[in-house]
Formats: C-alpha cells, sequence, structure tokens
C-alpha cells in the first residue's frame, strides 16, 4: 500500500463499528491486523501523517530497543505481532478501541499494525468515574438563522451543493421519528463523504453503504450492539435511543438522542474517543454542530481547527449526483 492507502486502510479499521481484526500474515493470529506497506513509503512523513490525525504518539520502540515501561495499557498489543528484536522503531497512537502502531523492522522495511486496546491507557485516572452526560449551553443562535448553518459549511468547504432529491418519507417512517430539517438540507447539499483530509465522515444517503445513514442504523441493529457507554440505547423504532450521524478517525462519535415520544426533538449527542462523558447540545442543531467542528478551533473538546487540516469534502461515492435516492 502506498501512504493514501494505508491511511484509508487504517480508518476503516478504527472507525467505529470496524471489522474484526485477524492478521492474515503467516503465524500471526487475531487481535491485530499488519497492512502492507510499499517500499515507497517515508516513515518519517508517515508517522507525521498519523500524528495530524490520531494525535500524541509513543514511543514504544527507538533504535531497537522498546521501552520497559509499555504494557497493555500503553500499547503492548502492537509489539507482540514481531519476534523480541526484530523492531527497530514502532509509534503507537491510541483511537478508541484500537491501537495504531507504524514503526520499521530490521532492514528498514515500514510496517503498519492495528492492534485492539481494550482498556483506557495507564496515565487516565481509573479511580475517577466520569460524569455521564455534560449538557452544554449553544451560543444564542435566532430560531431564524438556524438553516442557514447549511450555507455555511457549503461555503466553507468550498462545495457545490449537490441537489439530491430523497425519499425521506419511507426513511422516516422505518426510524419511526422525523429528522431534522436542516439535516436533511445537508443531505440535499453534499450527499454523505468525508471532511477535512478523510477526518470527519458524515453519514447522509449515499450509494456508497459506509456513508449511508439508514444503512449503517440498520447494520448497528442487527448485531444487536445493545447498551452503549453511558446511559444511552441504540435507537429501536418506537424506543429512545442514540443514532449516529458522524464520526472522526480517531472514533469521536456525534449522534442524536431520538425519542418516538418525542417526534422532533432531536438533541445533538457528542462523545470523545477517550473516556468520558457524553455531550448533550438541546438547542444546537446538527449542520452548527458539524460547521463548530470544522471551524471552530475552541469548541471544545470536539473542534478540529486546532490541527490545520484545512475543511475539504470529498463524496462517499463520486457517482452522487442529484438522482433520487
Amino acid at each position: 500500500m502506498d501512504e493514501r492507502e494505508l491511511l484509508d486502510g487504517v480508518a476503516s479499521l478504527v472507525r467505529p463499528g470496524g471489522p474484526e481484526l485477524v492478521c492474515g500474515w503467516g503465524g500471526h493470529g487475531a487481535g491485530h491486523v499488519c497492512l502492507a506497506v510499499s517500499g515507497a513509503v517515508d516513515l518519517p512523513a508517515l508517522v507525521e501523517r498519523f500524528s495530524r490525525r490520531y494525535g500524541q504518539l509513543r514511543n514504544l520502540v527507538m533504535g531497537g530497543y522498546a521501552d520497559p515501561k509499555v504494557g497493555e495499557q500503553t500499547g503492548l498489543p502492537l509489539l507482540a505481532p514481531f519476534d523480541d528484536g526484530e523492531l527497530v522503531e514502532m509509534r503507537a497512537w491510541a483511537c478508541g478501541h484500537r491501537w495504531i502502531g507504524c514503526g520499521a523492522v530490521c532492514g528498514g522495511q515500514v510496517v503498519v499494525v492495528v492492534a485492539e486496546r481494550d482498556a483506557p491507557p495507564a496515565d487516565e485516572p481509573a479511580d475517577e468515574p466520569a460524569e455521564e452526560v455534560v449538557r452544554v449551553a449553544s451560543p444564542r443562535t435566532r430560531r431564524d438563522d438556524r438553516r442557514t448553518w447549511v450555507r455555511r459549511l457549503t461555503g466553507l468547504a468550498g462545495w457545490e451543493p449537490l441537489g439530491l432529491s430523497v425519499d425521506w418519507a419511507a426513511a422516516e417512517e422505518e426510524l419511526g421519528v422525523p429528522l431534522p430539517a436542516d439535516y436533511k438540507e445537508l443531505v440535499a447539499a453534499f450527499g454523505g463523504g468525508v471532511f477535512s483530509d478523510d477526518t470527519v465522515s458524515f453519514l447522509g444517503r449515499s450509494t456508497n453503504v459506509s456513508f449511508d445513514l439508514i444503512t449503517q442504523w440498520r447494520a448497528g441493529l442487527s448485531v444487536g450492539r445493545g447498551t452503549t457507554v453511558g446511559p444511552y440505547e441504540e435507537y429501536a423504532p418506537g424506543g429512545k435511543g442514540v443514532v449516529t450521524w458522524g464520526c472522526t478517525e480517531w472514533a469521536d462519535e456525534y449522534c442524536w438522542l431520538l425519542d418516538a415520544e418525542r417526534p422532533g426533538h432531536c438533541p445533538v449527542l457528542a462523545r470523545s474517543h477517550d473516556p468520558g462523558p457524553w455531550y448533550r447540545y438541546d438547542d444546537m442543531s446538527t449542520s452548527e454542530f458539524l460547521y463548530r467542528v470544522l471551524a471552530d478551533a475552541d469548541f471544545q473538546p470536539f473542534g478540529i481547527a486546532r490541527y490545520e487540516l484545512g475543511v475539504t469534502f470529498v463524496p462517499g461515492s463520486h457517482g452522487d449526483g442529484a438522482e433520487a435516492l
């Protein structure tokens, strides 16, 4: 794989609901995946790219010497596939329920590994339970201005709206609740795809099932995920729970709290990839939340503008046009 293929491959493995990790390399088993790396890939450049996307790295192996303090909670699963003395370098990033490793073996071959991450890092206090839900007071926004956030997003991304026609009646009948009006406008403009150098995934309606909200919601129900972290469950028709409409490569999740007994009330819920609370935005629309994630460096803990990735959009299916979905 070249650098772009590696970045895409890792993103698919660490995304919430990603595939089971079973390595196809000889002698390797479950719990991790080793990705083939082209000899043309530059290790320092790849480490920089991963750091921009996934944050602070950990040095597990440097100059052929492994950090003796490395344990299960600090990246040891990334070292397990390799024999003693085989690794020359290994850097690690924590991403939700998985580790990402990037390094080199004897002879200089670059290696990239994704492994299971069952516990938070050791420097995160385990004896202080996090608050389950934090209610966030949204900046004052005139109610008649809310739908202008979609136009701000298209301008921010330099994106020409697709003008998709979507059969929302069928989708909402299946869900049993209406979806936010500004979200439907977002979908008409963008379909589904990724913002900011493949960092933020937006689930709308797309011929690519990875970016189709209804397809992904059905998949979540079919595997019976049940209760999520915190007080919420996956939404099922007639009930109350979360539906995910976006996520980041480092496994932040953007959702709504839907309630069949309160149709039309769709507060935004979001949580970080590291253990912590849900953040609930009762008075912020979907499009305003997404705009602030992309453009507002002070929108903590979710704003990504501080990483200086730029704001672009790539549709999940380049075939998306103005056809009906």
